[in-house]
């Protein structure tokens, strides 16, 4: 079932979200409901807050870079009270957008590496090391549990050329 995607201005996407006390069958159901929403609005990772509920947990389907040059999109992949650890010092500076800020793009520094520990939808604790653009996505659907958006990590300058954007979405109200 496709969910709606909270706008920018609704307060859900700043707090702090709540530990997944147990997997249960509502749980696997928005999680199913997430990621056919992600899909369906082309994004690469969506967080529980962008749907209106308040748990750690976060959706997202990697980019595999084929011999070629093209990308594609890999399973998706759920992530329930995760935690990042080993930020490398070494930073990367791209672009990110937001379903829940649409139409706005600006660069964002990111470390190069992250390390990621959660839960799978069976309950089974896994790590991952993961680099580059990877690491981006969860790092940006990791803020969303902590209630940051990627525009709290950019420069005053670019945050204050977005204002306008930021006051229309607002007044959308979704």
């Amino acid at each position: 079932m496709f969910l709606d995607i909270v706008l920018y201005g609704n307060p859900i996407l700043r707090k702090r979200c709540e530990p997944v006390p147990e997997i249960t069958e509502e749980i696997r159901t928005l999680v199913r409901n997430m990621i056919e929403t992600m899909d369906k609005a082309n994004g690469c990772g969506l967080a529980a807050p962008q749907v209106g509920h308040g748990l750690r947990i976060f959706v997202l389907r990697d980019y595999i870079e084929h011999e070629d040059g093209k990308w594609t999109l890999a399973e998706p992949k759920v992530y329930i009270n995760p935690k990042i650890t080993d930020p490398t010092d070494e930073m990367i500076t791209d672009t990110e957008g937001c379903l829940s800020l649409p139409k706005i793009r600006l660069e964002v520094d990111r470390p190069t590496q992250i390390t990621i520990e959660a839960l799978d939808l069976e309950g089974n604790l896994f790590k991952e090391v993961v680099e580059g653009y990877n690491a981006r996505i969860r790092m940006h659907e990791n803020d969303h549990l902590n209630g940051v958006l990627f525009i709290d990590r950019v420069d005053a300058h670019s945050r204050n050329q977005i204002e306008p954007q930021l006051r229309a979405l607002k007044k959308m109200k979704r």
